[in-house]
């Protein structure tokens, strides 16, 4: 038997981890969004829907992917997003908007059930108009906490140690390095 296996324990800790995080299907989207057709592309949308769990038939998709199209190059907004896919598919998409947007603008949050957990945000509204409404409020909150947190002692801890046990990622912005952590945490 050979005792002198070669391997960096570093690099084999750090993919795992990556894996289970999904980086390197997050890196392949932030790649790819701005290269290719997204309304086309079956590879980034089956690579797409994996990472953020979408799970809609195969006609909310086509909206989905023909508006990220759309306005991938143009500076969307959150609100805009959510509003065109409410008139579209009668749902508040606050978690796919966000999720769009974020892959267009790498410096925006998502909102992610596990994420919007964490910070303590809880959706509410009796109808789906009030929902609406709250929705876009709630996200510029979620911005905001972002921008701030950031900015404290546990933000600046959070993105130097996420870059210290993940250097092969340390390039994505530092909102996906707290979004990722907060994501973690169940």
């Amino acid at each position: 038997m050979d005792m002198n296996l070669d391997f960096d324990v570093k690099k084999v800790f750090q993919e795992r981890l990556a894996s289970s995080m999904g980086l390197d299907k997050y890196m392949y989207i932030i790649d790819q969004v701005h290269k290719i057709n997204v309304s086309k592309d079956e590879d980034f949308q089956r690579i797409f829907n994996g990472f953020y769990i979408v799970r809609r038939n195969e006609e909310w998709r086509k909206i989905y992917y023909d508006y990220f199209e759309v306005v991938k190059n143009d500076n969307p907004s959150f609100e805009s997003i959510l509003r065109y896919l409410y008139e579209k598919t009668g749902n508040v998409e606050t978690s796919f908007s966000s999720k769009m947007l974020a892959s267009i603008s790498y410096e925006k949050p998502i909102w992610d059930r596990y994420v919007v957990q964490n910070l303590g945000v809880n959706l509410t509204g009796d109808t789906k108009e009030e929902k609406l409404n709250n929705a876009i409020s709630l996200y510029e909150s979620v911005e905001k906490w972002y921008e701030t947190f950031m900015n404290t002692d546990k933000g600046k801890e959070c993105i130097a140690e996420f870059d210290r046990v993940l250097p092969d990622y340390k390039d994505i912005s530092d909102i996906k390095k707290i979004d990722s952590i907060l994501w973690s945490i169940r």
